[in-house]
């Protein structure tokens, strides 16, 4: 029986390590396919979206801060990378590392727009594309990131049948153990020197 049990938390343990997506993946892939559009989209002046992935001045002389380039590489693991394997592989870290860097990128884009306001390349349409990328990709994220799926549930509800069989068995035992007199009680009867007596003999 502890044996079930023990292999019960092991099925329970192996689902959790995949994300039940539901109609929640098809956000996700409509996140990436928007992010592969902020690429190549122009980002601030003649500057495409991918050129923010690199720190300094582009060829056609629009800035990029340090800001926004941090939130170009986060939106690039996180949605490029990480929403990808999550949408193949339903795996639960690839998930929850995911909606933290599309997190992390979608706010600091949004500072990125205030410091736009402050330089001469004003943000173009792949800036707001790339914003919404993350957006929806975070969004998705918080509505499945704590969603058991159904094996999960089912796994958990027979470690909990397990466990409860257990208990059970614990229970009978403590009876055993408090209602019978001692000398009648079979875990409490010392019968060491029977058996060894009875080893004798048979030698």
């Amino acid at each position: 029986m502890s044996n079930q049990y023990e292999q019960a938390h092991a099925a329970e343990r192996a689902a959790a390590k995949k994300m039940e997506l539901g109609n929640h993946r098809v956000a996700l892939i409509i996140a990436i396919v928007v992010w592969v559009a902020y690429l190549v989209l122009p980002y601030a002046g003649p500057a495409q979206g991918w050129e923010a992935l690199q720190l300094g001045t582009t060829d056609d002389g629009v800035r990029i801060s340090i800001m926004e380039n941090v939130s170009a590489w986060f939106s690039l693991v996180g949605i490029g990378v990480l929403t990808t394997l999550t949408v193949a592989t339903r795996r639960t870290n690839f998930a929850l590392a995911a909606w933290m860097m599309v997190a992390i990128s979608f706010f600091i884009s949004l500072w990125s727009f205030w410091f736009r306001g402050s330089t001469a390349d004003s943000p173009s349409i792949g800036m707001w594309v790339g914003t919404l990328a993350s957006l929806i990709a975070f969004l998705a994220y918080c509505q499945v990131a704590f969603k058991r799926s159904p094996e999960q549930v089912a796994a958990a509800e027979k470690a909990r049948r397990e466990a409860s069989k257990l208990d059970q068995v614990g229970i009978l035992q403590t009876e055993a153990a408090t209602t019978l007199a001692p000398e009648e009680n079979p875990l409490l009867i010392d019968d060491r020197r029977r058996q060894a007596a009875r080893r004798y003999k048979k030698s």
